[in-house]
């Protein structure tokens, strides 16, 4: 296992700042996310690790031991690194066994074949080992190129999208297999540090023991998953972890009046964006909540998720499975409860 630690590292791609003095210290052994939208840098980041990339500023090291400067970089293949990418990148004239083997080869790994076939037998491919690429499902073929990037036993994996190819219940799969051979949970296999490039919040929240959502080039917000899910410091953050609904309005004397109730704000501002989660508003009556009209019922499965429009006419969605019991039709008048600890405020 290896620690990563970058330090004000900054790199630009064909004159435009792709990655803008991120810092960041990973453990040995943790599974790490970059999160965020497209265009925010998390690839590059993974790169700059990978050294595919040379930084413009900062420095990157591994375990301690600084691997890349602007003046100074350590070819790829000298990291101890396995790297999956999202097209798999398998060799099409070689056999999956020869795959896996590639890698082995040039880490010069004793018993290559037992090593390779226990590699196949892990992720479930055993049965494909003459096959070529070409013939492959994409979920056989990213258990392949799993298998080949952990074959060598790298301290440290990086993957780039390695699921978004995949059909849901593979991708539930793969998360799950993933994980385990990365902790080191299998006989023969050593644990490694796991860094993971992915728009998918399930992906993060599923696989990540610190999640790093990226912005315009910058990391806005690391910590735990169950942290950002629950004190998200903007906006931004709050999306990419879910659906959420907002109301923006006027500050008036400190207080943020809204159809759902008003709230007191500490800072002096002259606007304040509200968010709640469709999953925290629930249906009832009490002394608190607010009414709202039904516009539109959906059936998700054990789940519903409905269109309400609140007095001012926001539209707003709430998805629930306390509503089964409750004969909803549209153009109801109903009334819901929310916690005030699950209203999200920001200024703007």
């Amino acid at each position: 296992m290896r620690s990563v630690s970058l330090s004000d590292v900054a790199c630009s791609i064909q004159g435009k700042n792709a990655v803008n003095g991120i810092s960041i210290n990973i453990k040995a052994g943790e599974i790490i996310c970059f999160l965020g939208p497209s265009g925010c840098g998390k690839t590059t980041s993974l790169r700059l690790i990978g050294g595919l990339v040379t930084p413009n500023e900062g420095q990157i090291s591994l375990d301690d031991e600084i691997v890349s400067s602007p003046k100074f970089q350590v070819p790829p293949e000298d990291r101890q690194i396995g790297f999956l990418f999202q097209d798999f990148a398998l060799f099409p004239h070689l056999s999956v066994m020869e795959n896996v083997l590639f890698g082995l080869k040039m880490q010069k790994h004793e018993d290559i074949e037992a090593r390779a076939g226990r590699m196949l037998a892990l992720t479930g491919v055993s049965h494909l080992a003459e096959r070529f690429p070409a013939t492959l499902s994409g979920g056989e073929q990213q258990r392949v190129a799993l298998a080949r990037a952990l074959a060598p036993e790298p301290g440290l994996v990086l993957m780039d999208e390695p699921f978004s190819n995949l059909d849901p219940p593979l991708r539930t799969d793969m998360r799950r297999l993933t994980v385990s051979l990365l902790r080191g949970e299998h006989a023969d296999i050593s644990p490694a540090t796991g860094i993971i490039v992915t728009h998918d919040v399930a992906d993060a929240m599923y696989m990540a023991d610190k999640i790093a959502v990226m912005s315009d080039g910058q990391i806005v917000q690391f910590d735990n998953p169950e942290q950002i899910y629950e004190n998200p410091v903007s906006p931004l953050v709050v999306k990419l972890m879910g659906a959420s609904n907002e109301w923006v309005g006027a500050v008036n004397n400190g207080v943020r009046s809204t159809p759902i109730g008003d709230f007191e704000l500490n800072a002096s501002v002259a606007s304040a964006r509200l968010m709640v989660r469709p999953y925290h508003l629930n249906s009832g009556d009490g002394e608190s909540g607010f009414t709202a009209r039904l516009s539109t019922i959906r059936n998700n499965g054990n789940t519903q998720a409905l269109d309400i429009v609140l007095s001012d006419g926001t539209i707003w969605e709430v998805i629930g499975n306390d509503f089964s019991d409750t004969r909803l039709e549209i153009g109801d008048e109903v009334k819901f409860q929310i916690n005030p600890e699950d209203v999200m405020l920001f200024t703007d």
